[in-house]
């Protein structure tokens, strides 16, 4: 799919970025997703929204579940009820990007010998 014209035009951005390509778009484009049982409505719109452009498919039947954030935690994250919409907004966006890395396998250390930052 990603062959064709139009899916490179669509996903010229992807295709450009070296953690994505051709390969992680084809791994996106594979992807199947579905509500989950336990994830915020609001943080699942925009989880789906952002899944959808990407260039994965939302599928009730055969898509894994987004296991991205509960009520509770969108409105601790928020602080306050009038800050929910906003704070779900922002946890699903998250919660997209780690789907996307984790079906790309992006954003992990690509130079096995540069050790990892130490806290001191």
């Amino acid at each position: 799919m990603v062959a064709a014209s139009t899916a490179k035009r669509r996903y010229l951005r992807q295709l450009l970025l070296s953690e994505i390509g051709e390969s992680g778009q084809a791994r996106l484009v594979a992807e199947r997703f579905k509500a989950g049982a336990t994830c915020d409505p609001g943080a699942y719109t925009v989880t789906a929204d952002y899944l959808r452009r990407a260039g994965c498919d939302e599928d009730e039947v055969r898509g894994t579940p987004i296991t991205g954030p509960t009520r509770d935690e969108v409105i601790r994250f928020a602080g306050s009820e009038a800050l929910v919409p906003h704070a779900a907004a922002i946890l699903g966006a998250m919660s997209a990007v780690a789907r996307i890395k984790e079906a790309t396998g992006a954003g992990r250390l690509v130079n096995k010998a540069v050790p990892p930052l130490s806290r001191s």
